[in-house]
Protein backbone atom coordinates (compact mmCIF):
# COMPACT_ATOMS: atom_id res chain seq x y z
CA UNK A 1 0.00 0.00 0.00
CA UNK A 2 3.01 2.26 0.27
CA UNK A 3 3.01 2.69 -3.54
CA UNK A 4 -0.57 3.97 -3.61
CA UNK A 5 0.19 6.73 -1.19
CA UNK A 6 3.28 7.92 -3.03
CA UNK A 7 1.42 10.05 -5.56
CA UNK A 8 3.54 8.72 -8.45
CA UNK A 9 0.78 6.56 -9.96
CA UNK A 10 -0.70 7.93 -13.16
CA UNK A 11 -3.63 6.00 -14.61
CA UNK A 12 -5.88 3.20 -13.49
CA UNK A 13 -4.85 0.43 -11.13
CA UNK A 14 -6.35 -3.01 -11.73
CA UNK A 15 -6.08 -5.58 -8.98
CA UNK A 16 -6.71 -9.14 -10.06
CA UNK A 17 -7.58 -11.30 -7.10
CA UNK A 18 -6.80 -14.93 -7.84
CA UNK A 19 -6.56 -16.08 -4.24
CA UNK A 20 -9.79 -18.08 -4.56
CA UNK A 21 -8.59 -19.74 -7.76
CA UNK A 22 -7.72 -23.35 -6.94
CA UNK A 23 -5.49 -24.93 -9.55
CA UNK A 24 -5.86 -28.42 -8.09
CA UNK A 25 -8.98 -30.49 -8.66
CA UNK A 26 -10.11 -33.74 -7.15
CA UNK A 27 -9.75 -36.70 -9.47
CA UNK A 28 -13.52 -37.20 -9.48
CA UNK A 29 -13.98 -33.72 -10.98
CA UNK A 30 -11.44 -34.27 -13.79
CA UNK A 31 -12.62 -35.21 -17.27
CA UNK A 32 -11.26 -38.26 -19.09
CA UNK A 33 -8.48 -36.38 -20.90
CA UNK A 34 -7.24 -34.85 -17.66
CA UNK A 35 -7.27 -38.26 -15.98
CA UNK A 36 -5.22 -39.77 -18.80
CA UNK A 37 -2.70 -36.92 -18.55
CA UNK A 38 -2.56 -37.34 -14.78
CA UNK A 39 -1.98 -41.07 -15.20
CA UNK A 40 1.01 -40.46 -17.49
CA UNK A 41 2.39 -37.91 -15.02
CA UNK A 42 1.99 -40.26 -12.03
CA UNK A 43 3.66 -43.15 -13.86
CA UNK A 44 6.59 -40.85 -14.58
CA UNK A 45 6.88 -40.02 -10.89
CA UNK A 46 6.76 -43.72 -9.94
CA UNK A 47 9.47 -44.62 -12.47
CA UNK A 48 11.68 -41.76 -11.30
CA UNK A 49 11.29 -42.83 -7.65
CA UNK A 50 12.11 -46.45 -8.50
CA UNK A 51 15.17 -45.43 -10.51
CA UNK A 52 16.46 -43.22 -7.69
CA UNK A 53 16.03 -46.02 -5.16
CA UNK A 54 17.57 -48.66 -7.44
CA UNK A 55 20.67 -46.64 -8.34
CA UNK A 56 21.24 -45.64 -4.72
CA UNK A 57 21.17 -49.27 -3.62
CA UNK A 58 23.27 -50.31 -6.60
CA UNK A 59 26.00 -47.81 -5.71
CA UNK A 60 26.21 -49.04 -2.12
CA UNK A 61 26.16 -52.68 -3.18
CA UNK A 62 28.87 -52.12 -5.82
CA UNK A 63 31.05 -50.32 -3.26
CA UNK A 64 30.69 -53.21 -0.81
CA UNK A 65 31.45 -55.76 -3.53
CA UNK A 66 34.64 -53.89 -4.48
CA UNK A 67 35.72 -53.78 -0.83
CA UNK A 68 35.05 -57.52 -0.51
CA UNK A 69 37.13 -58.28 -3.60
CA UNK A 70 39.99 -56.09 -2.35
CA UNK A 71 39.94 -57.83 1.03
CA UNK A 72 39.84 -61.28 -0.58
CA UNK A 73 42.73 -60.37 -2.87
CA UNK A 74 44.74 -59.00 0.05
CA UNK A 75 44.25 -62.16 2.11
CA UNK A 76 45.09 -64.34 -0.91
CA UNK A 77 48.29 -62.40 -1.66
CA UNK A 78 49.39 -62.50 1.98
CA UNK A 79 48.72 -66.22 2.15
CA UNK A 80 46.27 -65.92 5.02
CA UNK A 81 43.27 -67.28 3.17
CA UNK A 82 41.63 -69.29 5.93
CA UNK A 83 38.18 -70.80 6.27
CA UNK A 84 37.03 -68.34 8.94
CA UNK A 85 37.88 -65.35 6.75
CA UNK A 86 35.88 -66.88 3.90
CA UNK A 87 32.91 -67.58 6.19
CA UNK A 88 32.88 -64.05 7.57
CA UNK A 89 33.11 -62.62 4.05
CA UNK A 90 30.30 -64.95 2.91
CA UNK A 91 28.13 -63.86 5.83
CA UNK A 92 28.70 -60.25 4.81
CA UNK A 93 27.58 -61.07 1.27
CA UNK A 94 24.42 -62.77 2.60
CA UNK A 95 23.60 -59.73 4.76
CA UNK A 96 24.12 -57.50 1.73
CA UNK A 97 21.80 -59.61 -0.40
CA UNK A 98 19.12 -59.55 2.31
CA UNK A 99 19.39 -55.76 2.46
CA UNK A 100 19.16 -55.61 -1.32
CA UNK A 101 15.95 -57.64 -1.19
CA UNK A 102 14.53 -55.34 1.52
CA UNK A 103 15.36 -52.28 -0.58
CA UNK A 104 12.82 -53.41 -3.17
CA UNK A 105 9.95 -52.37 -0.90
CA UNK A 106 8.15 -49.27 -2.22
CA UNK A 107 8.57 -45.97 -0.41
CA UNK A 108 5.68 -44.03 1.11
CA UNK A 109 5.71 -41.63 -1.85
CA UNK A 110 5.62 -44.50 -4.32
CA UNK A 111 2.73 -46.19 -2.49
CA UNK A 112 0.77 -42.93 -2.59
CA UNK A 113 1.33 -42.59 -6.34
CA UNK A 114 0.34 -46.22 -6.95
CA UNK A 115 -2.86 -45.75 -4.93
CA UNK A 116 -3.68 -42.66 -6.99
CA UNK A 117 -3.06 -44.64 -10.19
CA UNK A 118 -5.49 -47.30 -8.98
CA UNK A 119 -8.10 -44.63 -8.33
CA UNK A 120 -7.56 -43.13 -11.81
CA UNK A 121 -7.89 -46.57 -13.38
CA UNK A 122 -11.10 -47.20 -11.43
CA UNK A 123 -12.59 -43.87 -12.51
CA UNK A 124 -11.72 -44.51 -16.15
CA UNK A 125 -13.28 -47.98 -15.98
CA UNK A 126 -16.44 -46.57 -14.39
CA UNK A 127 -16.73 -44.00 -17.18
CA UNK A 128 -16.30 -46.65 -19.86
CA UNK A 129 -12.95 -45.43 -21.17
CA UNK A 130 -11.29 -48.74 -20.30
Amino acid sequence: MRDFNSGDIAGDVNIIDSSNNNQFKLLVHCDNEELLQEEVHRWGLVKQERNNRFYGVLRVFAFCAVLLLIAAGWYFIMGKMELINSLIGGAGVVVGLINLAQADKPTEFEVRQLNTLKEINTLLRERGVR
